[in-house]
């Protein structure tokens, strides 16, 4: 009897022991899974960033794309209806950009048949400092520019203190425009005025932008102003160009959701939207296409802006 009660004693603690097994492993098992599912997380989020680390460096610095925009207005001359400007701006030569991506976006402006290129600034960053042969293959790529009228240029930060700049624009058949304007005529003799401000000088001479031109009115005229820091707009706003464009902001580089883009630079904290309207001047702010202090763009793409002009009856 003492034996039978000793074998189903023993039994049940079998029974027992077995149940808080199975319990410790039941309860395990969730763990196990909770931990697993936590490193796939984490490893899923590192190739994420290595990712996006990667195309920011590596592919999207190099991504160059044509903007075109159509600009309307009921002053621009009948002759200039479908009058086409190329704009580019911030090339930062020696960072994302070599000789070799320069002539990418030489071919690629060529392409849309300009009768007028505008540069706005920033040729060579200031972190390189070219040599002679270095110098010589960049007036050959800008050489290759072609325009049925004419090339212009203005000076950005980066280009007042590099010795080649004015060599380089000259020689590849640049016209800079030292707060200087000019008369543009096509086709007939009702031009349009374009306008180049050196922002970077102390004192600009933004008086230049009133109605006369050599003692000719130009109240009426299309006037189109290049600036390269756009937060300098607002110093001469009140003339009332009809057309601004600008460059410096690279667009922030980086461009996140919901937040002002990384990276602007110091003259480019108001104004660094692709496009404004103020008044019955449109502004448009180029992001350039090299990169400077960092060598990454994200969600901002290195462009070429090509307007239209489109005479409003």
């Amino acid at each position: 009897m003492n034996e039978t009660k000793s074998h189903r004693f023993n039994d049940l603690l079998k029974i027992e022991n077995n149940n808080q097994t199975e319990e410790i492993q039941n309860n395990e098992e969730p763990k196990k899974k909770k931990h697993s599912i936590s490193k796939k997380v984490i490893l899923i989020i590192i190739l994420g960033i290595i990712l996006c680390l990667s195309y920011a460096n590596f592919i999207e610095p190099t991504l160059y794309k044509v903007n075109e925009h159509m600009i309307s207005s009921s002053i621009i001359p009948d002759s200039f209806h479908g009058f086409k400007i190329v704009h580019f701006s911030d090339i930062h030569y020696g960072t994302t950009i070599n000789t070799k991506e320069l002539n990418k976006i030489i071919n690629k402006i060529n392409e849309t048949n300009p009768d007028i290129i505008v540069f706005t600034g920033d040729l060579i960053d200031y972190s390189k400092t070219i040599n002679e042969e270095e110098k010589k293959e960049i007036i050959e790529s800008l050489s290759k520019l072609k325009s049925s009228l004419y090339k212009y240029a203005i000076y950005g930060d980066e280009d007042i203190e590099n010795k080649y700049y004015k060599e380089i624009m000259e020689a590849s058949n640049f016209k800079i425009l030292d707060n200087e304007n000019t008369l543009l005529y096509y086709k007939d003799t009702t031009p349009i005025e374009l306008i180049g401000f050196n922002t970077i000088s102390s004192n600009p001479n933004y008086t230049i932008a009133t109605n006369f031109i050599d003692n000719e009115d130009t109240s009426n005229y299309y006037k189109i102003v290049l600036v390269h820091e756009p937060d300098s707009i607002d110093s001469f706003i009140n003339y009332n160009p009809s057309l601004i464009l600008s460059g410096d902001t690279l667009g922030g580089l980086i461009k996140l959701p919901l937040i002002k883009p990384l990276f602007l630079n110091e003259h480019s904290q108001k104004y660094y939207e692709s496009y404004y309207k103020i008044n019955n001047t449109d502004i448009y702010i180029s992001n350039g296409l090299g990169t400077s202090n960092i060598s990454s763009r994200f969600n901002n793409r290195p462009s070429i802006n090509l307007y239209r002009l489109n005479k409003e009856s």
